[in-house]
């Protein structure tokens, strides 16, 4: 489905640049081969997730076809041409396999003995020394060897910090960001290392991965690079570390001044196919989805990546944001069948599903999730949309909070969470849940949102305001926020702001027809007949669409008054502006599109039909009244005319 791109928020690569043009003309045999190469040198480097994006990048290439020339046959699986890797591949090679020390750190390494392979890659421990802290690295240490000791040592200092946070018995402690132990002496080492310029690109990465802790915690050592600045320099040094360009990612949404920085750091790849999933990926967590979703679509094209199971994720995903539900189903079903144990952000699908009250689709995915990985974040999500539609709140909650335990950063649990603690009217725990997913992520609109909600149910509208006005401002474009901003504006009786509020939702495409009700009744209490007519009308088009998707606009050929008052599921709003509008056009002395609009309210049960009885009963009563005074005119025409008369 095409999309109309809204003006970009972001410096980042515009659908529109030329930029796109130049990657779409790429060599795939070269990238074909270097995905392949890049898919090793990750693997060696116990880079798991970048490793599988890399390979699912690689199968999402366009098979090998021999071109045709004139005279000659398609040939099928014909060879493709051995190619080198690209420079930046080939120079990083493999991890040393004749250093038996290196190749021993590795083994442990996947094995999941992180502070192991650390010790082995580090100088003896002293005798009496207590284990808890490691010794410096070996000296004379190759780039790979540093790299492979720095990422061991980060890796147990995290699994130490997870387990450090499943023993705290006091709730108020778990709210404290617990912290890597090995942070500060990982975060020194490689600042001496950077400086010596002995860091590769993933030495590097490591660096940076750890600066962005660091910040975090402002803990960052004295003299040290900013973290976006060595993550540049790795993703330029090797540009398939699809985790070095996520850890980037975050640099530039929470500081969006680095945005133009970074964009400038970066031109040596805006060729580069990666460069351009990463723009796609900013303008995702700016919540610029239609950006993102015109360069998904870009390569999707057969000639890029039309078989890349992340490409076509990100696709559904943004889809889905934009709230385009059926294109978005329509992908997911399609990547579940071609890869049924795929469990990858299926709990977004989970979410559309849940939203178009598919029980049996949603029970069907629950289960086959469960019967792949029962103990996957995604899955606990999906069984438990699946107890909520179910109206089963105490096991939805239950597979939220599990998938929390599994993953505590997991922000969708959290904000799904807080849903049906609102459900339950137990704001206080929704207000916590929605808290801990703006902590995890203060650029997801939904918990901030969530958050205005439930001031809104205690009544407390000034901090409800300031909550919806935080989700407006992430997701500007959405008609919902400032249909939520304009609710709480009324409540404060600040009728003036609340107008503007509901002008952005209509300015944004209100399909629900939400703001065009509330905007209207707002233009009736300040006096401002004609707006008020133009935004009830717009409702009741809306409201008809909703019924008859492929009607036309009103006064066209294909709808009329009379048959979009026909089509129309009359409830209390459309009755409203049905009533007002018959009371205007008569004003206007518009008799009969009054009585067509007050007619269309016999049928309907509420205190309005008598309202509706009575202005039909004034209406043929001024008609009758305009017909006599008719005809008296014209009588007075016909007579003769006694001016001339003869007398005597």
């Amino acid at each position: 489905m095409k999309t109309t791109a809204i003006a970009p928020t972001s410096p980042f690569l515009s659908p529109h640049s030329p930029r796109v043009e130049q990657a779409l003309e790429w060599n795939v045999p070269q990238v074909r081969v270097d995905l392949q190469q890049a898919c090793r040198v990750l693997s060696d480097r116990g880079l798991k997730l970048a490793a599988k994006w890399a390979a699912e990048q690689w199968m999402g290439l366009p098979p090998f076809t021999k071109a045709k020339t004139l005279g000659e046959s398609t040939v099928n699986n014909v060879r493709e041409p051995v190619l080198a890797p690209s420079v930046v591949v080939e120079e990083l090679g493999d991890v040393e396999a004749t250093n038996p020390h290196v190749y021993y750190a590795k083994s442990l390494m996947d094995l999941g003995e992180y502070a192991h392979a650390a010790a082995v890659l580090s100088a003896p421990i002293p005798k009496h020394a207590s284990i808890e802290s490691m010794p410096p690295p070996l000296a004379g240490l190759s780039p790979a060897a540093f790299y492979l000791r720095a990422y061991a040592l980060y890796m147990a200092g995290e699994r130490r910090k997870e387990e450090e946070y499943l023993e705290l018995k006091n709730e108020a402690q778990k709210h404290v960001p617990a912290r890597n132990p090995y942070l500060q002496q990982l975060s020194f080492e490689l600042l001496d290392a950077y400086e010596d310029d002995r860091l590769d690109a993933f030495g590097l990465y490591v660096y940076g991965m750890i600066l962005v802790a660091c910040e975090t915690h402002n803990t960052v050592p004295p003299h040290s690079p900013p973290a976006f600045q060595v993550l540049v320099r790795s993703v330029c040094q090797f540009p398939w570390n699809w985790s070095a360009w996520l850890d980037l990612a975050t640099c530039v949404v929470q500081n969006r001044s680095l945005e133009r920085i970074v964009e400038d750091g970066l031109e040596d790849l805006h060729g580069h196919c990666v460069y351009h999933l990463f723009c796609a990926h900013i303008h995702v967590e700016h919540q610029d989805h239609e950006e993102a979703l015109v360069l998904y679509e870009r390569w999707m094209e057969p000639k890029l990546l039309p078989a890349s199971p992340y490409v076509l994720t990100q696709y559904a995903i943004a889809q889905y944001h934009l709230r385009q539900f059926t294109p978005s189903q329509t992908v997911w079903e399609n990547l579940h069948q071609t890869m049924p144990y795929r469990i990858d952000s299926m709990d977004v699908y989970s979410n559309i599903l849940y939203v178009q009250e598919d029980a049996v689709g949603l029970s069907q995915l629950a289960h086959t999730t469960v019967q792949v990985d029962k103990y996957r974040a995604e899955t606990c999500c999906i069984v438990g949309n699946y107890y909520s539609l179910k109206q089963q709140r105490a096991k939805a909650i239950q597979y939220f909070q599990r998938a929390l335990k599994i993953d505590r950063t997991f922000t969708s649990a959290w904000t799904l969470m807080g849903h049906e603690y609102v459900e339950w009217k137990q704001t206080a725990n929704a207000m916590e849940a929605y808290r801990r997913a703006v902590q995890v992520a203060p650029e997801d609109y939904r918990a901030w949102y969530g958050l205005g909600q439930t001031y809104e149910i205690l009544n407390m509208h000034l901090y409800a305001l300031y909550y919806y006005k935080k989700a407006a401002h992430l997701r500007p474009y959405d008609a919902r926020m400032w249909c939520a901003v304009g609710t709480t504006l009324v409540q404060l009786n600040m009728v003036a702001d609340a107008i503007r509020a509901y002008e952005k939702a209509l300015s944004h495409d209100d399909k629900e027809g939400v703001a065009t009700q509330k905007l209207a009744a707002l233009y009736q209490q300040e006096g401002q007949q004609e707006n008020a007519a133009q935004c009830y009308m717009r409702h009741l088009e809306l409201r008809h669409q909703v019924t008859y998707p492929n009607a036309g606009a009103l006064g066209s050929s294909s709808l009329t008054l009379e048959t979009m008052l026909q089509g129309l599921v009359l409830e209390s709003p459309e009755a409203e502006a049905v009533l007002f509008l018959a009371n205007y056009h008569k004003s206007h002395g518009e008799l009969d599109t009054a009585g067509t609009l007050a007619s269309r309210l016999l049928e309907y049960s509420g205190p309005e039909k008598e309202q509706a009885k009575a202005l039909l009963r004034e209406l043929r009563s001024r008609k009758a009244t305009v017909e006599r005074r008719g005809m008296q005119t014209r009588s007075q025409d016909t007579a003769p005319d006694d001016s001339f008369a003869f007398s005597p």
